[in-house]
């Protein structure tokens, strides 16, 4: 019989002969074969999940976005979300050209933030004018950003009927048909059709019809020479509106008489000598009608008059001037109130607006934008001569169709078609706001937060209105990139350098940017409002951002990797006590020392393909019922088992190397004998001792069950303290990770191979107490006596090991969240309980084994 087959059979024979340990492991392989599979599985899942979070938190159509030289930003390198919108051109068209014609660019889609033009609808006859007199007409716009109420505009107009004396000087005007008109301002950008479609799908977000489509890319702007600055610009409209203002408008009667001539020219005499308006303000007026109209209704009604002027006459669109520049926001920085929570702090103030004529009217008293003019010329009288848009609209599109991000809660950096939002956290005196509020924009030029564009034109036609250098930004996607990680960061910074250095302009890396948590003082007339959170971009903190992310279930995997060694270490170990006489013999026989390894080594192979075997049955059931056959999983399997084995079998092969032949001939199996720390007169002290005794192989035993116990205490404490929500900090944007019923799941199967462990080691302890056992049951000793002995020593490791878990359990608490957790102690503590189960359940075999103990036959041996 050769070698190898004679080693095979011992193998089998010693397998088959110890049936109760062959029980355990194979309990104890189908165990770690299925969490591993399992394991494996989530944590591909989670990876994604991951990813997604982070993706969805902080994810750009785009991988670079290119701006002027100098538009950004702050010594932190962070940049506000919304920047773009506030920056208001400076790149050519030949740059962008350059730019688009490189062979990494994928897509480079241009951003022409033109500015805010006024939209404003006049309602004829709207309300009744039929008695003579003077009308005061009353429009107040008022906007609630969620910090405060905000009075947009606040506007009287003074109309006479049937009266054509009237003038600019009286305060009033003539004519009064009962009409009133209505203006909003609208933020006006070009794109690129082409490449728009490509990024964000802008094509297929068209609603296509006779009266609809899409724009082409050749579309400009028509100088109409006939008018001085007038430009027709194709446009599409976006049909989802951002508008949350309210419009309040009120028609009053003066009391003072108009109906003959004579009345009429001593009421404007009283006018003129009370300086027109101020007289005005000091008479009574009687409430005839009044009506309030949203934003969003205003809105519908402009795009509707613009796209069919002739569906209802008793509306027409009006005063389509290109009026103000987008701006950014002045930041400065200050120190935060809560450094933990909010690394960088800044403040944002409101400032008068100061601009005169026509555009006063229609503008908050104070903002915190600029509110800069067009560059334009004056005309003769000063006037500034601003280019007048003809809107020819094309078609609409809904940005609800556009293929980015659908989560509503998404901050999606640098794009132009989400409204900008931010949480309100602290009140106006720092306390904390629970729950916190969200603030909102209200497309006013001047506001705090913006509202993104909802009107759209081509590049081309921006660079004919404005006369070049009219793209704010262009944002682009770099072939080949579509996720995160090195390479992609490696090719990502190559692009950058290349664009720069063509065109020297400046381009920022945003796929993957870190969300940076800011905290920012609203201040308002010098009165603090309240402080608002916003995840500022930080730049160039991708694979920092992935290299953080080890929480989550990385913990588990390394936990299973220990409860896992320190099993297969605890039965290959115990496997080898058992035959270490039958070894020596061997050795004696002539056997060498690499046979015995071998066998080792085989066993342990042995149970890595059983492991790996029963993998793939569980792919197949997962295959049957739907699922895809993973082979990676079965690799990782195959992978991780082995490495479980490998560390296992360590001291067992050292020490096969050491054992000597004469030790199985000389004295059989070699016990040490170990003093009594306790007394033995009490079942407790019996058993205290019984642990101190080997010292070595119960650690591990503790070990086996303290590890996983420390994660279903942290688990716990995440569930009924936190509400089951894990929070891993990404650069100091902290990230949700649900704990779910799959934490509990593989932490319950840690825990069985934990008892697992308990049993291999005290079966080896009750087959080396035989003779002592034996000698208890001859001396009077009932079973029952035995087995409680042995379900103590069970519960006493489980005791230690839970407090072991929960000692762990509480630093790890400590080292995540900074504090202790006193109000969740109580939790914690039950947590013992259940370590104390898993210890007795690992007694269980052990118990067999030791009632199975015949005390003549050992005392027979042992003569």
């Amino acid at each position: 019989m050769s070698e190898a087959t004679s080693m095979m059979t011992f193998m089998m024979k010693q397998l088959v002969r110890n049936k109760d340990r062959l029980i355990l492991s194979v309990i104890g392989v189908v165990l770690i074969s299925s969490v591993l599979i399992y394991l494996f599985s989530l944590t591909e899942t989670t990876k994604g999940t991951i990813n997604n979070q982070l993706q969805q938190k902080w994810e750009s159509a785009y991988d670079l976005v290119v701006t002027p030289p100098g538009s950004i930003f702050n010594e932190e390198n962070l940049m506000e979300p919304n920047h773009l919108n506030g920056i208001s051109g400076g790149i050519s068209y030949d740059q962008y050209e350059a730019i688009k014609s490189m062979n990494d660019v994928a897509v480079a889609a241009p951003v022409s933030v033109l500015g805010y033009t006024t939209l404003g609808i006049t309602m004829k006859e709207k309300f009744k004018t039929t008695d003579n007199g003077i009308y005061k007409y009353k429009i107040i716009e008022t906007f609630n950003d969620g910090l405060s109420q905000k009075t947009i505009q606040d506007t009287e107009i003074y109309r006479a009927t049937n009266w054509s004396g009237s003038s600019e000087e009286l305060g009033f005007w003539g004519d009064d048909q009962g009409e009133i008109s209505l203006s909003q301002y609208q933020l006006l950008v070009g794109i690129d059709p082409v490449e728009e479609a490509k990024l964000v799908g802008l094509d297929e977000a068209v609603h296509i019809s006779d009266t609809s489509r899409y724009l082409e890319p050749n579309e400009d702007a028509i100088y109409d020479e006939a008018v001085d600055r007038l430009f027709e610009i194709p446009v599409l409209i976006n049909s989802k509106s951002f508008s949350n203002s309210l419009f309040q408008v009120s028609q009053e009667k003066l009391a003072i008489p108009f109906n003959t001539e004579a009345e009429r020219q001593q009421a404007t005499e009283l006018i003129k000598k009370g300086n027109g308006r101020d007289y005005f303000n000091g008479l009574e007026t009687e409430k005839v009608d009044s009506f309030e109209l949203t934003g969003e209704e205003l809105e519908s009604m402009i795009f509707k008059a613009l796209s069919n002027p002739n569906d209802n006459p008793s509306l027409s669109v009006h005063g389509t001037q290109l009026v103000f520049k987008s701006s950014i926001l002045n930041y400065q920085k200050i120190e935060s109130p809560f450094p933990e929570r909010w690394s960088y702090s800044y403040q944002v103030s409101s400032k008068p607006i100061e601009v005169s004529g026509i555009f006063k009217d229609i503008l908050p008293d104070s903002g915190f934008r600029k509110a800069e003019l067009l560059d334009h010329k004056l005309s003769e009288d000063g006037v500034p001569l601003l280019p007048v848009l003809r809107l020819n609209i094309v078609g609409s599109f809904s940005s609800d169709k556009l293929n980015i991000s659908k989560d509503p809660f998404t901050e999606l950096p640098l794009e132009t078609y989400r409204p900008a939002q931010a949480g309100i956290v602290l009140g106006p005196d720092n306390e904390p706001l629970n729950p916190s509020r969200t603030m909102k924009g209200s497309g006013v030029p001047t506001g705090l937060l913006t509202n993104p564009p909802n009107i759209l034109t081509t590049v081309k036609a921006a660079e004919i209105i404005t006369g070049g250098n009219s793209i704010s930004s262009i944002r682009i996607k770099v072939k080949g990139i579509d996720d995160i990680g090195n390479v992609a960061q490696e090719k990502m910074e190559q692009v950058k350098n290349d664009i720069e250095h063509s065109t020297g302009l400046q381009v920022i890396i945003t796929r993957g940017s870190s969300p940076q948590p800011t905290i920012t003082q609203v201040v308002e007339h010098d009165k603090t409002l309240g402080w608002i959170e916003q995840p500022w971009i930080h730049i160039g903190a991708a694979i920092t951002i992935l290299r953080e992310t080890s929480l989550g279930y990385t913990s588990i995997l390394v936990t299973i990797l220990l409860i896992g060694t320190m099993y297969v270490f605890a039965t290959t170990y115990v496997s080898y006590l058992t035959r270490k006489k039958e070894y020596s013999i061997f050795l004696a026989l002539g056997w060498r020392t690499s046979i015995l390894r071998k066998m080792v080594l085989g066993e342990a192979f042995f149970y890595v393909l059983l492991i790996t075997l029963i993998a793939i049955i569980l792919e197949v059931i997962f295959m049957l019922n739907g699922s895809t056959f993973n082979f990676s999983n079965i690799a990782l399997v195959f992978g991780t088992s082995l490495v479980i084995y490998g560390l296992g079998i360590i001291l067992p092969l050292i020490q096969v190397g050491r054992l000597e032949p004469y030790q199985g001939i000389k004295s059989g199996e070699i016990t040490k004998k170990s003093k009594r720390i306790f007394s033995n007169q009490s079942m407790i002290g019996f058993v205290m001792n019984q642990v101190s005794q080997r010292p070595g192989r119960n650690l591990l035993s503790i070990l086996a069950i303290a590890l996983p116990s420390t994660l279903l205490s942290f688990y716990l404490y995440v569930s009924f303290r936190l509400e089951g929500v894990l929070y891993t900090s990404w650069l100091g944007e902290f990230v949700a990770v649900e704990v779910n019923k799959s934490h509990y799941l593989i932490m319950g199967a840690a825990l069985i191979i934990g008892a697992l462990t308990t049993a291999e080691m005290m079966w080896q302890n009750i087959v080396e107490r035989e003779g002592e056992l034996a000698l208890f049951k001859s001396i009077g000793w009932k079973d029952k006596t035995v087995t409680h002995s042995i379900i103590i020593e069970g519960a006493f490791l489980g005791l230690l090991a839970g407090i072991v878990g929960l000692v762990l359990s509480i630093s790890y608490i400590g080292l995540m969240y900074k504090v202790f957790p006193w109000d969740s102690l109580t939790i914690l503590s039950l947590t013992i309980c259940l370590p104390v189960l898993v210890g007795i359940l690992g007694a269980f075999f052990p118990t067999i084994k030791a009632l199975r103990t015949n005390p003549y036959n050992v005392l027979k041996e042992n003569v």
